[in-house]
């Protein structure tokens, strides 16, 4: 792998607001491009200059994916709460045309004095359970547009993802840019976004359950050293790799600092980096 070059660390304060202010842009409804053109057009929509800078488009990066995280457990809550809703819609359904039925069967036997009480009575209960299916419906109505809206904030961060994702340097020599995870035997799925300077390697993550921090280590003759450093419990756990020949596939081994925690603390982890076009999964 080709050292890329050196250059001084930007000032954590420009890094920062860089971050923010590519946060702010891509946030913002953007024309429809298509062409060759499309990459140019998007990085004059993020001028000046300054917020093209690789380590300021990650940072905003893994703000989206974070969004992302949440986004996505917000929508299998609420498809939770929709399947839930669905047993409660059909037992009321059911008991709506029990009723109808016991109308029926009562108009057809019975003296007309017994009738008339019973009927009075299953008119009450067939009209609480007319009300208790309209009430259910419009909760269903609710949650399907909420499942909706839900699916789609998730697709528009994808595509916002996927459009920086497509403005990051496409030199495969570099690591710099956005790679998708999975953990084995712990079946973690995540995001790393990795900036390269030379042999330097720095970075963020976020993991299935909400789980990030930042990413620190070195690249040296195809072999990557990280550092996992969770944002709660400090230096987390130590992973190597072997860096295939394309520069866009990475598998190697991990190891848990915790020793004592009641699971697997060692596995085997593979990384496969997002290239210009691709969709976020």
């Amino acid at each position: 792998m080709k050292r890329s070059r050196i250059r001084q660390p930007m000032d954590p304060s420009l890094a920062v607001a860089a971050a923010l202010a590519v946060i702010l842009a891509v946030a913002l409804p953007l024309p429809a491009m298509s062409g060759p053109q499309e990459a140019d057009d998007l990085r004059g929509l993020l001028a000046p200059d300054e917020l093209l800078r690789p380590d300021a488009m990650l940072g905003a990066l893994i703000s989206i994916e974070v969004d992302r995280e949440i986004e996505a457990d917000a929508l299998v809550a609420e498809l939770r709460r929709f399947t839930a809703w669905r047993t409660r819609r059909d037992v009321a359904l059911d008991n709506l045309a029990a009723l109808y039925v016991d109308m029926d069967l009562l108009f057809n036997t019975g003296d007309s004095g017994e009738r008339d009480l019973e009927s009075e009575d299953l008119e009450e209960r067939i009209s609480d359970a007319e009300g208790r299916v309209k009430i259910l419906g419009d909760q269903g109505r609710a949650l399907r547009l909420r499942i909706e809206a839900s699916r789609q904030r998730l697709a528009a961060l994808s595509q916002r993802a996927n459009q920086l994702v497509g403005m990051l340097p496409a030199d495969t020599d570099s690591l710099t840019g956005v790679w998708d995870v999975r953990f084995i035997p712990t079946r973690e799925n995540g995001v790393f976004t990795i900036f390269q300077n030379g042999t330097l390697i720095t970075g963020e993550y976020v993991l299935d359950g909400g789980w990030h921090g930042s990413l620190q280590g070195t690249v040296v003759g195809g072999k990557i050293f990280l550092e996992r450093i969770d944002a709660v419990k400090g230096r987390f756990a130590d992973l190597t790799g072997r860096i295939d020949s394309a520069g866009l596939g990475i598998r190697g081994t991990w190891n848990e600092r915790d020793l004592t925690a009641n699971r697997a603390t060692e596995g085997s982890w593979v990384a496969s980096k997002r290239r210009r076009g691709t969709a976020a999964p």
